[in-house]
């Protein structure tokens, strides 16, 4: 076995230095490199060499008293918070570096506060106590009021048995305690051990590598088995820029992964690779907890859980300023742009967009630091000369108070109408989406289908347009057509009813803060108080020590984030700020902030908040203002417990009665003609069969495609767009929207599956859209695939049936006369659009006459 044990800590608090005295202690390299020479181990980065910093997280594998470690070092910098996070996934254990001059800073709890999200277990080593002045007990008092209570000194047993009862009651019996007592309280995350030292005279450094080595062993016993079961890996960073090979670095929680096996997302690997520093040992095949990079793989992405693994959770830690690209030469912004969309797959964070309004290419950054960083990056590997503009910082709105969104869709041959209620969270808790609405007034795979609507796109505030956070999204009525809805119409009905919820109520706008610390002599401190206040921070008393004062508070990120330059200026350079980011909070100056955005909701076509009615045979616009006194569904405050209520004149759809038949009765004879269930694996998503459903993700979320299908004996793969064009109906309604018709070909194609054994796949044409990667999604009982740019559905159809032709039974529909010609030779079936059609119809008059369905 192997663990993984990475170094974090606030910047110069000697990580880099202590990452070389483990190497060296470790056997790993003969001699301890330094940061400012320029020979550290792990910083092989040219800018990391010249600047003295970790920017990217690096590897190195040892063996120390017969354990296998990997060591991650990651960066220090708040600017590089997000490469730090991302590296969090791949960990096993942490050590977090305190300095002993400077104690726990800002940043520190930050890192504590993330590993405590990840659950991950923690030493705390406090470095650089060969200076004068480091008071161990004094350090202790401030790590116990900064980070945790049940932070001990590893060497003060009674300490820590206080901190549970069995290892309380050993102690008291035994007058000791056991090694395995006291790491397994660590692994529990029971307590925190402090470990001291000197990394720079390699003091202590050996105890801390006799504990890490005593926790592997006992880790590995918790893994034992794990080999066995299925893979599932974390990938957890993305290497492609500037190098020939594009590197998918992944963490095995589970299985093996062998040369040539295929990915559950359909990828082959060619290589596997063990690296430490730049250097890397190819290997065929490797197991449970080992970090390696992955050589094939083209369309991973960073936080991708791979096998049975579920995508990781989004990151806490995110950029919240944007600038602009501009070029320092004849470059065209437009042509540049693919190049600097890569930049977006190994750092997702950045957000590199193309502002087809403004013509400019915009991407979102942590600070100056970085920006430098980046600029000199896209020199070297993409020959650009460009430098950044700052544009701001990046706001989000919530919702002002809670509110019942409704939006209908109903133009001709299309139905669905949703209620959704809205309510506000406090700062920080994302997005929330719950049910509260019975089975029998809407069906559990409507329920679903509004779900998934909710998360699958960044909703838009009302006030500047921003991205909508911290708000708990209620499902709470709606009603669907059993001929009339289509899968894209509770998209349309879900997105209108958002956001007339939003136009009724407003939103209010959030702004990012920092924390500070600010140190100035103490004659200065005044100045920064007065300074404070002005750039509407609040602060708590400063302290004050040898003639300097430190003052610690929080301020909006749009006020403080240039004060440096201001501060270094009357300080005469004596003055230090830094700056944590500390969340989202309501926004000190609002009215400007709509005044300088110029956004009007009503002009924002994408983001309609009126309702679509059908009116004497035709689609009728209501206005936002109008849809509940229109609407079908009682809301809310009208409904009352008589459940035969009636709807009245006016509100009733304008269908036909008889065409009305019970959703749940057609999930029941789906179910009894083929026992299968139609919806998700609880174990992969949201729960249902009570009624009930809750799913938090972050405010940054975006619907993430489910993983590839399990191979099975048969599959049907379905060249969407060549079906949609053969089927007359489907061909009538693409003439008016192209999602309709692909929302009902998807309901088509749901339907069949539940009446035969296949494995159904649609693949749709994406070639066209730039930069577009395949995606691969979940439909109900089915599954939908987009190719990516340069790649039809036809190429996505040939490549499948080559790889698995002469495993599986692959029936492939297709009207295209050279595509068929392909796939007989690649040993699948074929069956004409046409014969397919008949096919689909023969199925459903033989369910009808089965359960007498009229």
């Amino acid at each position: 076995m192997n663990s993984t044990w990475g170094i974090m800590a606030h910047v110069d608090a000697g990580k880099t230095t202590l990452s070389e005295a483990i190497l060296y202690n470790g056997g790993k390299i003969a001699s301890i490199g330094r940061v400012d020479h320029g020979d550290a181990f792990l910083d092989t980065d040219s800018q990391e060499k010249t600047r003295g910093i970790t920017i990217y997280s690096k590897q190195a594998v040892f063996d120390y008293d017969g354990s296998m470690i990997t060591l991650l070092d990651t960066p220090g910098h708040v600017d590089f918070a997000a490469e730090t996070e991302r590296a969090l996934w791949a960990l096993d254990g942490a050590i977090l570096l305190i300095s002993g001059t400077a104690g726990v800073q800002p940043h520190t709890k930050t890192l504590f506060s993330l590993l405590e999200k990840f659950n991950i277990p923690t030493i705390i080593f406090i470095n650089k106590m060969d200076m004068p002045d480091c008071d161990r007990e004094e350090l202790l008092a401030g790590i116990k009021a900064e980070l945790a209570d049940n932070c001990v000194f590893y060497d003060d047993a009674e300490a820590i048995a206080s901190e549970d009862e069995c290892a309380m009651d050993e102690y008291l019996e035994e007058g000791k305690l056991s090694f395995a007592t006291v790491n397994q309280l660590i692994l529990d995350r029971k307590i925190f051990p402090i470990l001291s030292g000197s990394a720079l005279k390699n003091q202590g450094v050996d105890d801390l590598l006799k504990l890490i080595a005593a926790l592997e062993k006992e880790m590995a016993n918790s893994l034992q088995g794990l080999s066995e079961e299925p893979f599932g890996g974390r990938v957890y960073k993305i290497e492609s820029l500037g190098r020939d090979t594009r590197l998918t670095f992944v963490k095995l929680t589970s299985g093996k992964i062998k040369v040539k096996q295929v990915l559950p997302n359909g990828e082959k690997v060619d290589q596997i690779r063990i690296y430490s520093g730049l250097k890397y040992q190819q290997v065929d095949e490797a197991g449970v907890s080992q970090l390696v990079a992955l050589v094939g793989p083209k369309e991973t992405y960073v936080g991708q859980g791979l096998g049975v693994e579920d995508d990781r959770p989004e990151l806490t830690l995110t950029p919240v300023l944007q600038y602009q690209i501009c070029f320092l030469d004849d470059t065209v912004p437009r042509v540049a742009f693919p190049k600097l969309m890569a930049l977006n797959e190994e750092d997702p964070s950045l957000k590199v967009t193309w502002d087809s309004a403004l013509d400019q290419i915009k991407l979102n950054l942590m600070g100056q630091v970085q920006t430098e960083i980046l600029t000199a990056r896209i020199e070297k590997e993409l020959g650009l000369k460009v430098e950044f503009q700052e544009c701001g910082v990046l706001y989000k709105e919530t919702i002002a108070n809670a509110v019942e969104g409704v939006g209908h869709f109903e133009p001709l041959r299309h139905y669905a109408e949703a209620h959704i209620l809205m309510e506000p969270l406090e700062s920080g808790s994302g997005i929330v989406v719950d049910t509260d609405v019975s089975t029998d007034e809407l069906a559990l795979n409507w329920q679903r289908l509004i779900t998934t609507h909710i998360l699958e796109k960044e909703h838009l505030g009302v006030a500047i347009g921003a991205p909508l956070t911290d708000v708990k999204y209620t499902i709470v009525g709606g009603r669907a057509h059993i001929k009339h809805t289509e899968g894209g119409d509770f998209r349309e009905a879900s997105y209108r009813a958002i956001r007339q919820g939003l136009m009724e109520v407003g939103t209010k706008i959030l702004e990012p803060y920092f924390r500070f610390v600010i140190t100035v002599p103490s004659g200065q401190i005044g100045r920064v108080m007065t300074d404070i206040q002005n750039l509407k921070g609040s602060f708590e008393a400063p302290t004050e020590e040898n003639g300097v004062s430190t003052i610690t508070g929080r301020a909006p990120a749009a006020t403080i984030r240039n004060y440096q330059v201001e501060l270094a200026t009357f300080s005469k350079g004596e003055g230090r700020i830094s700056l944590v980011y500390d969340g989202y909070d309501e926004c000190h100056n609002p009215e400007e902030v709509i005044e300088a955005s110029g956004y009007n909701p009503d002009s924002n076509v994408d983001n309609p908040a009126a309702s679509v009615f059908c009116s004497h045979g035709s689609a009728e616009i209501v206005p936002w203002q109008q849809v509940k006194e229109r609407c079908h569904v009682p809301c809310l405050k009208d409904k009352t417990v008589d459940d035969d209520l009636e709807i009245p004149a006016g509100k009733r759809m304008n269908h036909d009665v008889d065409e009305w038949l019970d959703p749940d009765e057609i999930d029941k004879i789906l179910y009894s003609a083929t026992h299968s269930n139609h919806g998700k694996n609880p174990k992969k998503g949201w729960h249902y069969g009570d009624g009930s459903h809750v799913r938090r993700v972050d405010s940054d979320y975006v619907y993430k495609a489910p993983k590839e299908i399990k191979p099975r004996d048969k599959y049907l793969l379905v060249d969407g767009y060549n079906l949609i064009y053969a089927w007359p109906e489907l061909k009538e309604v693409l003439d008016i929207n192209l999602d309709g018709a692909r929302g009902k070909l998807l309901d088509i194609l749901s339907n069949y599956k539940a009446m035969t054994d296949y494995n159904v796949i649609a693949v749709f044409d994406a070639y066209k859209v730039k930069r577009h990667e395949v995606t691969a999604s979940d439909y109900l009982n089915i599954h939908q695939v987009f190719t990516a740019e340069a790649q039809t559905a036809d190429a996505y159809i040939e490549r499948f049936t080559h790889e698995h032709g002469k495993k599986y039974d692959i029936t492939v529909v297709t009207s295209d006369g050279m595509e068929q010609v392909i796939i007989r030779g690649a040993g699948a079936k074929l069956l004409s659009s046409r014969e397919f059609i008949a096919e689909v119809e023969r199925k459903a008059i033989e369910l009808r006459e089965a359960y007498d369905i009229k």
